[in-house]
């Protein structure tokens, strides 16, 4: 040996340097009084984290050791000066461990960490700022923390009597709860760490249950399984978690199960905004990479309607970033009403008595808010399709959009509804940057078969053709019903050819066709439909008829009137003018009133309309005609069935009118019978 050092002298005095170093070390741990050192140790703590801090019992280090080690007594952190607890981080005794090898190897372990009476209370203020959040200290607008949460691994966790307290008036979280955690599983369980925790969530029973594995054999290399189970309001959420380097909760893996009412309550939790849904049942697999997660087999219904696809949050900007691929293989139409803000159908019981009357006041139009701060809280890029729809009183094949929502600006392009033939489909763009809303709407209506539109009893449709039309609106408000109070623009449909059928009577429950004089040919429960226009004109939230007529070939049927959205009023009648000598009869015109949500239909015999406008009311109509076509279709506007038709009957009416006004016309008789030379 000694030949070896004279031969090594570097290597010699290093370990001497070493052994000097060691035996400093063992002395000053055994000289150094420790309690001397608690104030420096709490500014320590203060700079780190920028709370004010304290020790007030005493501090023991165990220096000589491979697990150096520290017991501390009456530590105290406190909150900074705007929260309500004055204390954050309180202690009876803490005691901690390091593992110096883990620690040449660039890895945080601690052998022991035991707390007694541990006391925790973490808060965030309608501002944002969070208690426990050490990189904002100041009282300004804070910055958000995106990056994920990294702890030690624990190796012994001992928690004795412990409490916390979380208040998070930014998400409407208060809970109160008790912490466990011991090497020795608990009799009523097979876990070691617990952590129970009651209290609210938006106002609303909020439960919390953590329920983790032994610790004592933890190592960084190793992956750590807990369980979790919440429970707050109708929302249940629980999950089967496995840390694959405890305790870096940047990566991790969770099987997903989730449950409720309505999916928009589920933001308190996760932070996205979620429209408002049916009943829903869920599950993923989620994997986290840092600020990413991933959501690989989404799957399971909401209300009646399947869902599955792939989900993708980005949490490493400053709002939130959704991206989903959606499919429904088969979508029930009754589960997007709460989509709309509409309440979701409530469950039908066998001995349930029907609705009462008073029902019939509530309005069509839904008039639940959008949430304006959620919306600008996140973005999003969607896509969803259903592959077939249900839908019984509608011939819906299949529904798709896309969705794009960036700083509080949503889209929706395309949004189709596929029928059995033809489809409904455009866009919407909604301005959610400011206190109210704006909204732009452009909707068209491309050769929707009518003849598909008809009740479960009728064996024919009241009315047959393709129809187009055109939908452009624009107008302010956080619901359907706001905007629709507000509307400027207007709504055009045209049949430029079909069939009406006396089944329209069956339809309104009396006579609405004999009373417009429609009297079908011979033998024959059908009349042609030679063109068809209804243009409705919004200004404020007043939807006005500027022209609207049902060219047959016996009858010319022509409406006036409104509807007053803001009340859903409705104020329209009809009547019809005949064609020919052999259709003159009395008629009474046709009213429709009520609201939206309950129209109603009626024939006012008292007020009788003379018999000789044919002429007059199409020459009327002829002037705008041909821009409402042009507004729904440009090539619409040439139609040999209504543009062109309209301009050769013009002619051939104007002297059936005449021979209408002569003296004697006016019978009540179904046909006038020729005079005798």
């Amino acid at each position: 040996m000694r030949s070896f050092f004279k031969s090594h002298p570097k290597t010699q005095w290093a370990l001497i340097l070493i052994a000097c170093f060691v035996s400093g070390i063992i002395l000053l741990s055994m000289l150094t009084d420790w309690n001397a050192m608690r104030a420096p140790l709490a500014r320590v703590i203060s700079a780190k984290t920028g709370r004010e801090s304290s020790i007030g019992g005493n501090l023991r280090v165990h220096l000589w050791s491979l697990n150096p080690s520290a017991d501390i007594e009456g530590l105290r952190i406190n909150n900074p000066p705007w929260a309500a607890h004055a204390v954050m981080f309180t202690a009876k005794r803490v005691s901690v461990s390091v593992s110096l090898g883990r620690l040449l190897r660039a890895q945080l372990v601690l052998p022991k960490l035991e707390l007694a009476s541990p006391e925790v209370n973490l808060e965030r203020d309608l501002q944002g700022r969070a208690s426990w959040d050490f990189a904002n200290t100041g009282a300004a607008t804070p910055v958000p923390n995106t990056k994920p949460t990294k702890l030690p691994s624990v190796r012994l966790l001992l928690i004795e009597d412990g409490k916390i307290d979380i208040s998070d008036l930014l998400e409407k979280l208060k809970l109160t709860g008790s912490v466990v955690a011991t090497e020795k599983t608990v009799e009523t369980t097979a876990h070691a760490f617990l952590l129970r925790a009651a209290g609210s969530l938006n106002a609303k029973p909020f439960k919390l249950e953590f329920n983790g594995g032994p610790l004592i054999n933890l190592s960084p290399d190793h992956p750590y399984d807990f369980d979790m189970d919440i429970t707050a309001s109708t929302i249940h959420a629980s999950a089967a978690v496995t840390i694959s380097k405890p305790f870096d909760l940047g990566e991790f893996t969770a099987k997903l199960h989730l449950s409720g009412k309505d999916l928009a309550d589920a933001y308190y939790l996760t932070g996205l905004a979620l429209p408002n849904t049916a009943d829903y049942d869920l599950t993923a697999t989620v994997h986290r990479s840092g600020a990413r997660f991933e959501l690989d087999d989404f799957k399971g219904r909401i209300g009646k309607s399947d869902i599955e696809g792939k989900i993708g949050v980005d949490s490493s900007k400053k709002r939130l970033a959704l991206k989903a691929q959606l499919l429904s293989r088969n979508l029930n139409f009754a589960d997007l009403a709460p989509t709309l803000g509409a309440a979701p159908a409530a469950p039908t019981l066998t001995n349930q008595k029907p609705a009462a009357k008073a029902q019939k006041t509530e309005k069509l139009l839904p008039d639940a808010d959008l949430q304006l701060r959620r919306v600008r809280g996140m973005d999003a890029d969607v896509s969803f399709r259903a592959a077939s729809v249900t839908a019984p009183k509608l011939p819906l094949k299949a529904v798709s959009f896309h969705l794009l929502l960036l700083n509080g600006e949503l889209k929706i392009d395309p949004l189709s509804f596929e029928f059995d033939q033809g489809q409904f489909g455009g866009s919407v763009q909604i301005d959610a940057r400011h206190d109210i809303p704006e909204t732009f709407i452009d909707m068209h209506t491309d050769k929707v078969d009518l003849k598909e539109f008809k009740s479960a009893k009728a064996t024919d449709a009241p009315l047959s053709g393709l129809l187009q039309g055109r939908l452009k609106i624009h107008g302010f408000g956080s619901s359907i019903h706001k905007l629709a109070s507000t509307a400027d623009g207007g709504l055009s449909l045209a049949i430029p050819h079909g069939e009406i059928s006396d089944t329209l009577a069956e339809l309104t429950g009396i006579n609405v066709l004999r009373a417009l004089g429609l009297l079908f040919a011979k033998n024959s429960a059908k009349a042609e439909i030679r063109c068809g226009v209804i243009d409705l004109q919004a200004n404020n939230g007043t939807l006005q008829a500027k022209t609207l007529f049902i060219d047959t070939t016996n009858v010319l049927i022509t409406g006036r009137g409104r509807a007053q959205l803001s009340n859903e009023d409705l104020d329209f009648s009809f009547q019809g003018d005949p064609k020919r000598l052999r259709l003159i009869r009395l008629r009474a015109p046709v009213s429709l009133g009520g609201t939206l949500a309950d129209p109603t239909i009626g024939i006012k015999p008292e007020k009788l309309l003379a018999q000789a406008g044919a002429a007059t009311a199409l020459g009327v109509l002829l002037t705008p005609v041909a821009a409402v076509l042009a507004f729904i279709d440009p090539g619409l506007a040439k139609d040999k069935n209504c543009a062109a038709m309209l301009e050769q009957e013009s002619a051939d009416l104007a002297a059936s009118a005449t021979q209408l006004s002569q003296p004697g016309a006016l019978t009540s008789a179904p046909e006038a019978k020729p005079r005798s030379h």
